[in-house]
């Protein structure tokens, strides 16, 4: 049988960029996992600049039955072409898809076995999810991502959110029909930086999502210059462009949804479009209809300030402008 015709249980994706630091333990995470079936681990390696390359080569030799690396000549994601789409999607061989960035890892040796045993168990379902540990890369801190209530089922209603709401990516095993194939609005996702909040958002339109309540897995919080993670809070350009491109994305979304979830996606929407007059600094906007119940539900400190800045507005210019915001 040739090598890509063999059939798999689960086909785990990672895509790996100057992770030098990170790449062997997420590797090693991948290949202690204790299972009753066979697994594939798929790793794109984006033509690092370190030695990520090196690490990827000296695994891939280790544990030639299990990796398969995928090295680029030149950056995909600079060329904003989608490795997923281009070349991990194409060679999946498993029933399930699991997902880890190579700065991520998972802490459990039982994670995949643990989630493939219920999804085998419960054909309803399109994904099993669990809980996971932040950590900033500092060493400031750990934390536990999501509430400790037991294992639960993850709604639409929470998903639509965002995936700071729901789950991490790295903690994901879903069918692969619900992976594969993108939705048009995962594309718009994509156009503007993100795709995990799609992927959520498909998965629980799909079917049933299931949260287990049990830390298997650990989200490197600035772990380097490249990461989503490292500086979306406190860059204009790239925090404005991933508000937008949520509100793009569930505008896209809309069409596909009952009039229950379509409330619950609209109401997001006029959160988003809210914060998006915040960071532009359109406050006399914010606190007119449809957006003044939005605002009056901001905290003191938010209200305050938006007084201020509508009292004084060219002292706000000035103050925008030597902050580097472009109005």
């Amino acid at each position: 049988m040739a090598e890509k015709e063999k059939s798999c249980k689960v086909s785990v994706l990672c895509a790996t960029y100057n992770h030098e630091e990170y790449l062997a333990q997420t590797l090693e995470s991948f290949v202690s996992q204790k299972t009753d079936f066979p697994f594939e681990i798929l790793v794109n390696e984006d033509a690092s600049t370190d030695g990520t390359r090196e690490i990827l080569r000296r695994y891939a030799e280790k544990y030639p039955e299990l990796i398969r690396p995928f090295y680029q000549d030149e950056n995909l994601y600079s060329r904003r072409i989608n490795l997923y789409d281009k070349v991990l999607f194409p060679e999946v061989r498993g029933e399930y898809i699991a997902v880890c960035e190579g700065d991520d890892y998972w802490c459990d040796e039982e994670k995949l076995q643990r989630q493939v045993s219920f999804l085998d168990a419960h054909p309803d379902y399109s994904a099993c999810v669990h809980n996971s540990i932040g950590r900033f890369s500092d060493g400031s801190e750990d934390r536990v991502l999501f509430a400790q209530d037991g294992d639960r089922d993850i709604p639409f209603e929470q998903v639509v959110q965002g995936m700071s709401h729901a789950f991490h990516t790295s903690s994901i095993l879903a069918r692969k029909e619900f992976i594969l194939n993108p939705p048009d609005y995962r594309f718009v996702a994509y156009a503007h930086g993100f795709t995990d909040y799609a992927i959520g958002v498909r998965l629980c339109l799909e079917g049933k999502v299931r949260f287990l309540d049990r830390c298997m897995s650990v989200y490197r919080i600035g772990s380097n210059p490249s990461a989503w993670s490292n500086g979306v809070n406190h860059e204009y350009k790239k925090l404005t462009r991933f508000v937008s491109g949520e509100i793009a994305m569930l505008k896209t979304l809309l069409p596909r949804l009952n009039e229950e979830q379509k409330a619950a996606a609209e109401e997001v929407i006029l959160e988003r479009e809210y914060e998006l007059l915040y960071l532009e600094g359109r406050v006399d906007e914010m606190v007119k209809p449809p957006y003044d119940r939005i605002h009056r539900k901001m905290g003191r400190g938010r209200i305050i300030s938006t007084e201020i800045k509508r009292a004084f507005p060219h002292l706000h210019r000035l103050y925008r402008k030597k902050k580097g915001y472009e109005d």
